[in-house]
């Protein structure tokens, strides 16, 4: 049983807290299915136009089925599909082992944080080794607000969004200032773009 489980098992065994989530299950069940569904499905399609209002030609946004991701021509091979070799995605990292809703990520509740995260494909996955073996780069990068975990080899810029501005944006529709914190970590991303061609000349070879 892990760390997470048998945290999770204390807790589930707290009368208080089984009282309290017994008497509240209906509000709980809708609640969630809002927050997991049509608010996180919202909360994306302002973070998509964000990250595309920040980013300037030739930058592109793109869509896959669950997120966004910002890339360049620069950053895309001749000969193969897909996209790209390196790109700025949105992804939401969780220091536990639950699974998490795009809301909880975006205010970093419960142990989940949002990021705009340098991701390469597959067959460049060894970037890291070649990023720490460039310290140089590395502090660049760094400068640029980058932050760099080397313990689970993710290169990211930290994405946090305030709970109460996003509270009054989701019924307003109204995401100017909730959405602040993607535009910078957007527009810092495109400024370290002389860096991640570095990085990304390094790892190709």
């Amino acid at each position: 049983m892990s760390t997470t489980e048998q945290t999770n098992l204390a807790a589930a065994k707290d009368p208080a807290i089984a009282a309290r989530i017994v008497t509240n299950i209906e509000q709980l069940e809708h609640d969630y299915r809002l927050a997991d569904g049509y608010l996180s499905d919202w909360l994306i399609r302002m973070i998509t136009l964000s990250l595309k209002a920040a980013a300037p030609d030739p930058f592109v946004v793109e869509n896959t089925a669950w997120s966004a991701y910002v890339s360049h021509p620069d950053w895309k091979p001749t000969k193969r599909i897909g996209r790209g070799d390196a790109w700025l995605e949105i992804v939401e990292f969780a220091r536990d082992e639950q699974e998490h809703t795009w809301l909880a990520a975006a205010v970093g509740a419960a142990g989940t944080e949002l990021n705009l995260e340098l991701c390469f494909r597959d067959g460049l996955s060894g970037y890291f080794a070649k990023l720490e073996g460039d310290q140089g780069l590395a502090s660049k990068l760094r400068k640029k607000g980058f932050k760099i975990d080397a313990a689970n080899k993710r290169v990211y810029l930290p994405i946090s969004i305030k709970a109460d501005l996003l509270a009054k944006a989701l019924p307003t529709d109204d995401f100017q200032d909730a959405m602040a914190p993607v535009r910078e970590a957007t527009e810092l991303g495109i400024a370290a773009k002389p860096e991640i061609d570095a990085l990304l000349k390094v790892v190709r070879g």
